[in-house]
């Protein structure tokens, strides 16, 4: 009788012991999808924007009302130019040649920017 006793706390110990395990492993989960869908929401707010690095300079174009286009020296962090250009809505492409750094927004016609001043060149 002292080993049927024995036996009913073996089998509530392993229960518990199960449920502890499933609660853990559905926490652990959990917060790795959370922290998987944190990643997400931050890589499609980084999706509006392009950037491109040339010489030392970050050119760095942003959708949002306005769009701009800033160019940021590397060493320093100094912003070294921001140009406007109106509401964007979609992701710019951004592309830096020669002397000029072009930007398309959403199938419109390529804007051509000074590369040293951001001033519009046509």
């Amino acid at each position: 009788m002292a080993e049927e006793g024995k036996s009913g706390k073996r089998v509530v110990v392993a229960l518990l012991g199960l449920a502890v395990g499933v609660a853990l492993i559905a926490w652990l989960g959990a917060t790795r999808l959370e922290t998987g869908n944190d990643a997400r929401r931050q890589a499609e707010g980084d999706a509006q924007n392009a950037a491109v690095l040339s010489e030392g300079v970050l050119y760095e174009a942003k959708a949002g009302d306005p769009g701009t286009v800033i160019a940021k020296d590397v060493g320093s962090g100094k912003e070294l130019w921001r140009a406007e250009l109106g509401a964007i809505t979609s992701t710019p492409v951004l592309l830096v040649r020669d002397e000029l750094i072009e930007v398309q927004i959403a199938g419109t016609p390529w804007m051509t920017l000074d590369r040293s001043t951001g001033q519009p060149v046509d």
